[in-house]
Protein backbone atom coordinates (compact mmCIF):
# COMPACT_ATOMS: atom_id res chain seq x y z
CA UNK A 1 0.00 0.00 0.00
CA UNK A 2 1.41 3.39 -0.87
CA UNK A 3 1.60 6.23 1.55
CA UNK A 4 0.27 9.32 1.73
CA UNK A 5 2.98 12.13 1.97
CA UNK A 6 2.83 13.95 4.93
CA UNK A 7 2.47 17.34 2.92
CA UNK A 8 0.21 16.32 0.50
CA UNK A 9 -2.17 15.23 4.25
CA UNK A 10 -1.59 18.34 5.64
CA UNK A 11 -2.50 20.10 2.48
CA UNK A 12 -5.32 17.92 2.06
CA UNK A 13 -7.14 18.72 5.50
CA UNK A 14 -6.38 22.29 5.24
CA UNK A 15 -8.32 22.51 1.66
CA UNK A 16 -11.35 20.82 3.32
CA UNK A 17 -11.45 22.96 6.39
CA UNK A 18 -11.03 25.75 4.57
CA UNK A 19 -14.19 24.63 2.12
CA UNK A 20 -16.09 23.99 5.55
CA UNK A 21 -15.38 27.33 6.85
CA UNK A 22 -16.16 29.32 3.76
CA UNK A 23 -19.64 27.36 3.90
CA UNK A 24 -22.35 29.88 3.95
CA UNK A 25 -24.52 31.12 7.08
CA UNK A 26 -28.03 31.38 8.11
CA UNK A 27 -29.95 34.08 8.33
CA UNK A 28 -33.07 34.63 10.56
CA UNK A 29 -35.57 35.48 9.57
CA UNK A 30 -39.44 36.24 10.07
CA UNK A 31 -41.95 34.37 7.31
CA UNK A 32 -45.75 34.88 7.56
CA UNK A 33 -48.80 33.85 4.94
CA UNK A 34 -50.59 36.78 5.50
CA UNK A 35 -50.77 40.55 6.99
CA UNK A 36 -52.94 38.87 9.84
CA UNK A 37 -50.27 35.98 10.72
CA UNK A 38 -47.59 38.14 10.89
CA UNK A 39 -49.76 40.35 13.50
CA UNK A 40 -51.15 37.74 15.39
CA UNK A 41 -46.95 36.22 16.00
CA UNK A 42 -46.72 39.44 18.19
CA UNK A 43 -43.60 39.80 16.89
CA UNK A 44 -43.69 43.34 15.06
CA UNK A 45 -46.73 46.10 15.20
CA UNK A 46 -49.64 46.01 12.57
CA UNK A 47 -48.35 49.53 10.91
CA UNK A 48 -44.92 47.14 10.25
CA UNK A 49 -46.36 44.35 9.12
CA UNK A 50 -48.73 45.76 6.69
CA UNK A 51 -45.75 47.86 5.50
CA UNK A 52 -43.61 45.12 5.38
CA UNK A 53 -46.45 43.20 2.91
CA UNK A 54 -46.63 46.46 0.70
CA UNK A 55 -42.73 46.80 0.56
CA UNK A 56 -43.02 42.32 -0.28
CA UNK A 57 -45.57 43.12 -3.57
CA UNK A 58 -43.73 45.47 -4.47
CA UNK A 59 -40.96 43.34 -4.70
CA UNK A 60 -43.08 40.38 -6.43
CA UNK A 61 -43.97 42.98 -9.09
CA UNK A 62 -39.75 43.36 -9.77
CA UNK A 63 -38.84 39.87 -9.21
CA UNK A 64 -41.54 37.28 -9.37
CA UNK A 65 -41.24 34.49 -12.36
CA UNK A 66 -42.54 34.96 -15.66
CA UNK A 67 -44.28 32.77 -18.24
CA UNK A 68 -45.34 33.42 -21.38
CA UNK A 69 -48.76 31.29 -21.08
CA UNK A 70 -50.93 30.24 -17.81
CA UNK A 71 -50.27 26.97 -18.56
CA UNK A 72 -46.01 27.07 -18.35
CA UNK A 73 -46.99 29.32 -15.30
CA UNK A 74 -49.51 26.33 -13.99
CA UNK A 75 -46.74 23.36 -14.41
CA UNK A 76 -44.90 25.23 -11.92
CA UNK A 77 -47.70 26.85 -9.51
CA UNK A 78 -50.50 24.73 -9.52
CA UNK A 79 -53.77 25.47 -11.58
CA UNK A 80 -54.95 28.83 -10.32
CA UNK A 81 -52.16 30.00 -9.11
CA UNK A 82 -50.85 32.10 -11.49
CA UNK A 83 -52.02 35.28 -13.06
CA UNK A 84 -51.83 37.54 -15.90
CA UNK A 85 -49.99 40.71 -15.09
CA UNK A 86 -52.27 43.83 -15.96
CA UNK A 87 -51.92 44.83 -19.47
CA UNK A 88 -49.69 42.49 -20.47
CA UNK A 89 -49.29 38.96 -21.77
CA UNK A 90 -46.96 37.43 -18.84
CA UNK A 91 -48.27 35.41 -16.40
CA UNK A 92 -46.72 35.54 -12.97
CA UNK A 93 -47.30 33.16 -9.61
CA UNK A 94 -49.53 34.33 -6.56
CA UNK A 95 -47.13 35.21 -3.60
CA UNK A 96 -48.28 33.45 -1.19
CA UNK A 97 -46.37 34.94 1.57
CA UNK A 98 -43.59 36.91 2.71
CA UNK A 99 -40.58 37.25 4.31
CA UNK A 100 -38.83 39.66 6.35
CA UNK A 101 -34.93 39.73 6.93
CA UNK A 102 -33.12 41.48 8.88
CA UNK A 103 -30.78 44.35 7.10
CA UNK A 104 -28.26 46.15 8.75
CA UNK A 105 -29.73 45.70 12.17
CA UNK A 106 -32.58 45.41 13.78
CA UNK A 107 -34.55 48.23 12.78
CA UNK A 108 -34.07 47.88 9.21
CA UNK A 109 -35.86 44.96 7.40
CA UNK A 110 -35.91 44.01 3.74
CA UNK A 111 -38.86 42.03 2.66
CA UNK A 112 -39.79 39.80 -0.28
CA UNK A 113 -42.35 37.51 -1.49
CA UNK A 114 -42.40 33.96 -1.27
CA UNK A 115 -43.78 31.44 -3.43
CA UNK A 116 -45.17 27.96 -3.25
CA UNK A 117 -44.49 25.66 -6.57
CA UNK A 118 -46.55 22.92 -7.04
CA UNK A 119 -44.09 20.01 -6.58
CA UNK A 120 -43.61 21.33 -2.96
CA UNK A 121 -46.62 22.38 -1.74
CA UNK A 122 -46.45 22.83 1.68
CA UNK A 123 -42.78 24.90 1.46
CA UNK A 124 -41.91 28.42 0.73
CA UNK A 125 -39.43 29.47 -1.90
CA UNK A 126 -38.08 32.87 -2.24
CA UNK A 127 -37.80 34.55 -5.54
CA UNK A 128 -34.31 33.80 -5.92
CA UNK A 129 -35.42 29.59 -5.46
CA UNK A 130 -34.15 29.44 -1.78
CA UNK A 131 -36.44 27.19 0.29
CA UNK A 132 -36.91 28.88 3.66
CA UNK A 133 -36.72 26.17 6.77
CA UNK A 134 -39.70 25.03 9.02
CA UNK A 135 -41.42 28.11 9.82
CA UNK A 136 -42.54 28.28 13.98
CA UNK A 137 -45.67 29.23 15.43
CA UNK A 138 -43.89 32.96 15.20
CA UNK A 139 -42.99 33.01 12.14
CA UNK A 140 -39.83 32.34 12.70
CA UNK A 141 -37.13 30.98 10.48
CA UNK A 142 -33.95 30.30 8.33
CA UNK A 143 -32.91 30.81 5.57
CA UNK A 144 -28.86 30.94 3.45
CA UNK A 145 -27.92 34.36 3.73
CA UNK A 146 -27.94 34.61 0.27
CA UNK A 147 -31.28 33.85 0.31
CA UNK A 148 -32.10 36.69 2.62
CA UNK A 149 -30.97 39.48 -0.10
CA UNK A 150 -33.14 41.01 -2.69
CA UNK A 151 -33.83 38.73 -5.42
CA UNK A 152 -32.54 39.69 -8.66
CA UNK A 153 -35.18 41.98 -11.56
CA UNK A 154 -36.24 39.29 -13.86
CA UNK A 155 -36.27 40.79 -17.20
CA UNK A 156 -37.18 37.50 -19.60
CA UNK A 157 -40.04 35.11 -19.46
CA UNK A 158 -39.82 31.13 -18.81
CA UNK A 159 -40.84 30.00 -22.46
CA UNK A 160 -41.88 26.74 -21.28
CA UNK A 161 -43.04 24.84 -18.06
CA UNK A 162 -40.36 23.88 -15.72
CA UNK A 163 -39.09 26.84 -14.01
CA UNK A 164 -35.34 26.18 -13.17
CA UNK A 165 -33.90 22.66 -13.94
CA UNK A 166 -36.71 21.93 -16.72
CA UNK A 167 -37.04 25.49 -18.17
CA UNK A 168 -34.94 28.05 -20.12
CA UNK A 169 -33.15 29.61 -16.99
CA UNK A 170 -34.57 33.63 -16.72
CA UNK A 171 -32.23 36.24 -15.43
CA UNK A 172 -30.94 36.11 -12.22
CA UNK A 173 -31.48 32.19 -11.97
CA UNK A 174 -34.12 29.93 -12.28
CA UNK A 175 -36.62 28.40 -9.72
CA UNK A 176 -37.47 24.96 -8.95
CA UNK A 177 -39.20 23.53 -6.17
CA UNK A 178 -38.76 20.57 -4.26
CA UNK A 179 -34.98 20.83 -3.81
Amino acid sequence: MKRMNPLKFALLGATALTLVACGESNEDVLAYESVEACIKAGEHDAATCKAEFDKAKAEHARSAPRYRSSNDCYSDFGYNRCYRSSGSSIWLPFMMGYMLAPRGGAPYIHSQPLYRPSDSPNSYYTGSNGRVGSISANGRTQVSESQAKRPPARTRTVSRGGFGARAARSSGGGFRGGS
